[in-house]
């Protein structure tokens, strides 16, 4: 009977905690730890990084070998239902709701050893797509710009303008965060897509990574899968000293 009584209470401090941590106003989308979740790209290699741009957990979402020019590089859409569907449709039906807290946050990493031309500008855009509000974007030179070799990466002012956000959080590595519902956001539906685009003057390559991709907001709530899981398994300990107290 203690020990039952002993699992009941650490299993309700536990799934307490949890709570607390669901209620921290953050919902990951993605962090690229079991593969690339789905994301492809039109004109570069993209591949899990255990070295670069790592922010969350063991594994970062690597812009290989990225040449100079305009390119569409890489994107995913989601459709109907998973976390990363979940979060997306969070965020957009928090929007709706009139919140203009709501967020999207990610980790920005760069590696330029094997450019040449130094310096020479380079850019990051980004895109947003969905269901009920359509395409929305910050194109090549309204989101992160710069001289690589120089000020890479730097917000633009029309950036800066709309209350982004760049934190530096090291060496070669940034946080941003984008407030949604001024020039780039989402609508609730059953059709989500993100994408960056790239555009740049360098000669040779360069590597660039994205990590710990996020939604927020003071009423996103979402828990970690990883505390997910360990809610279902908490539970079933739950039912199991109920049944052994009959």
């Amino acid at each position: 009977m203690r020990k039952t009584r002993l699992l009941l209470s650490l299993s309700a401090v536990a799934l307490a905690a949890m709570a607390a941590t669901a209620q921290a106003g953050s919902a990951l989308i993605y962090s690229w730890e079991g593969g690339l979740d789905g994301w492809t790209a039109a004109n570069a290699t993209l591949a899990n990084s255990s070295t670069l741009g790592v922010t969350n957990g063991s594994s970062s979402l690597l812009i290989d070998n990225l040449t100079g020019g305009f390119k569409n590089d890489a994107g995913v859409s989601t459709v109907g239902s998973g976390p990363a569907f979940n979060a997306w449709n969070q965020a957009a039906t928090r929007l709706f709701a009139g919140d203009t807290d709501v967020k999207l946050e990610f980790d920005f990493s760069y590696d330029h050893a094997n450019a040449t031309n130094l310096p020479a500008f380079g850019q990051l855009a980004l895109f947003l797509n969905s269901t009920s509000v359509g395409f929305t974007q910050y194109g090549t030179g309204q989101l992160i710009g710069g001289n690589l070799g120089q000020d890479f990466p730097r917000l633009d002012p029309t950036a800066v303008g709309d209350g982004v956000t760049l934190t530096s959080l090291g060496p070669n590595t940034v946080h941003i965060a984008i407030p949604l519902g001024v020039r780039v956001g989402v609508g609730p539906g059953t059709f989500y897509q993100i994408g960056f685009k790239t555009n740049g003057g360098w000669g040779g390559t360069v590597d660039w990574a994205v990590d710990n991709m996020r939604v927020t907001g003071a009423n996103i709530v979402a828990p970690e899968p990883a505390s997910a899981t360990l809610a279902g398994l908490l539970g079933v300990g739950l039912i199991v000293a109920a049944r052994r107290r009959r």
